[in-house]
């Protein structure tokens, strides 16, 4: 801080020390002001997450654990990052899971003949499913299942499928009727929804290759999705 005191054409001026300064010299020309600046002290109080006093021996930093993967972080961390809205930091959006499904049991009244076609869609179930991540992609896994009950008389035959695909194929070779035996069969695909996408999935019962008056008395269906938030887009 400097003060001064002028008259009669002249100035006499006094250099005083503030904090963390120091003054030396007497403000002559043989002997003029040093002023020298000392750093403040450290600062020994650091808030959660953070190292270092904030000197240039000292900077500030954040605090950070090791890396305790054998895979490379370069290729495989994720990030942080500032919300311009309230400057916090923020991580990566948690990681969503969900399970939808619907099925049905169904005893006919009156008993179905088995089309002779090589293949008929006889029933369908429906559901929608949605991938709960708004951010990244969904891996779904597709269980489609379907059980006809079959009556076979004597020398008579039936086929059973799902979606397009001839699962398995019953014949009776013998003299006696086969009552309400089960063709149960399943499939299990992969899929993907994008971001908070909602997808009605249909699957297809079907039947053909009937013979000696085959007939079905029952049909069971039973559709469910299990979706994932997918990491990698």
């Amino acid at each position: 801080m400097a003060s001064c005191k002028c008259g009669g054409g002249q100035c006499n001026c006094v250099v005083t020390a503030g904090a963390n300064t120091t003054v030396t010299g007497a403000g002559s020309t043989s002997n003029p002001y040093v002023v020298s600046a000392t750093a403040p002290p450290a600062n020994v109080v650091t808030g959660c997450g953070l190292t270092g006093s904030g000197s240039a021996t000292s900077p500030l930093a954040a605090k950070v654990a090791a890396w305790p993967f054998t895979c490379d972080i370069t290729d495989n961390g994720s990030g942080i990052y500032c919300d311009p809205t309230t400057g916090e930091l923020r991580a990566d959006p948690a990681y969503w899971a969900d399970f939808q499904g619907d099925q049905a049991n169904t005893a006919l009244a009156t008993p179905m003949p088995v089309p002779t076609a090589a293949q008929q869609t006889i029933d369908t179930i429906s559901i929608d499913v949605t991938n709960p991540d708004p951010c990244r992609r969904g891996l779904g896994l597709l269980f489609r299942e379907v059980d006809l009950d079959f009556v076979l008389p004597p020398n008579s035959g039936a086929m059973a499928g799902i979606d397009g695909d001839d699962m398995n194929y019953f014949g009776n070779q013998g003299s006696g009727t086969i009552i309400n035996t089960h063709s149960q069969d399943n499939k299990i695909t992969a899929f993907t929804l994008n971001p908070g996408e909602t997808r009605t999935i249909t699957m297809s019962i079907e039947t053909g290759r009937g013979s000696g008056g085959a007939t079905i008395t029952r049909i069971q269906k039973s559709l469910r999705a299990y979706v994932w938030s997918n990491r990698f887009n």
